[in-house]
């Protein structure tokens, strides 16, 4: 059985998922500390989903391509070294996400699955 560790875990629920139409209802307490409105990125990463504003994906790629264009990339090589370095960043976190071995933490929470 894996093992996986999580770092300051802000909150832990279970949420009911109506069979008939897939949804779900996001507590308060989940949806405030995301500070959503009316949307929320999802993604998947091995057995783990993550929910994240989009506006933070969206100030995330600005910076990024922002740091690109200043290091003098344009046209097409623009276009490849932003999917590149996007492409990094999202790999860095999917490693992160899915990282067995934290350093030891009092805010460490261990789950089997």
């Amino acid at each position: 059985m894996a093992t996986r560790h999580f770092q300051s875990l802000g909150a832990y629920k279970r949420i009911y998922i109506n069979p008939e139409t897939r949804r779900m209802t996001l507590p308060e307490p989940f949806y405030d500390a995301l500070g959503l409105t009316d949307e929320v990125m999802i993604a998947q990463v091995g057995q783990v989903l993550v929910m994240r504003n989009p506006d933070e994906m969206v100030e995330m790629e600005t910076e990024l391509l922002s740091q690109i264009v200043e290091e003098g990339f344009a046209g097409q090589e623009l276009i490849r070294e932003f999917a590149y370095r996007k492409a990094q960043h999202e790999q860095r976190l999917r490693q992160h996400i899915l990282q067995d071995d934290h350093p030891e933490s009092s805010a460490q929470l261990e789950i089997e699955l």
